[in-house]
């Protein structure tokens, strides 16, 4: 009887112990998330074939939406535990918005656009 008291706190400490493992594993995986910023997810392409108007339409769109990200990542940062916000929320998006707006600058570039002129 005795060793049957002994065994079944033993279980629950080894249960225990096993579920904090699994959970400790489990958030390493989260810390191992790098930043994709190392390649582009836009193709450097995609906005080459379009007129002057679209091309600096898309630019300005895109400019104004990094802004938009950055500043809400600002804001998630500042508050406790906001940097885990930021990163899950809007870390993938503003890489991407990032990319589109220089692929927009490339072709504007390329095309020899002007933001000041309106073709």
């Amino acid at each position: 009887m005795a060793a049957a008291r002994a065994s079944k706190p033993t279980r629950l400490l080894v249960l225990r112990l096993a579920a904090a493992g699994f959970t400790l594993a489990s958030l390493c995986g989260c810390g191992s998330v790098s930043d994709p910023a190392g390649f582009s997810i836009a193709t450097q392409d995609r906005y080459d074939f379009m007129t002057c108007k679209e091309i600096v339409n898309y630019r300005t769109s895109n400019n104004t939406r990094v802004k938009q990200l950055t500043e809400l990542m600002e804001k998630a940062d500042s508050s406790p535990g906001g940097f885990i916000v930021s990163a899950a929320a809007y870390r993938s998006e503003l890489v991407q918005a990032r990319a589109l707006a220089a692929a927009a600058e490339r072709a504007a570039r390329l095309n020899n656009c002007d933001a000041a002129k309106k073709p």
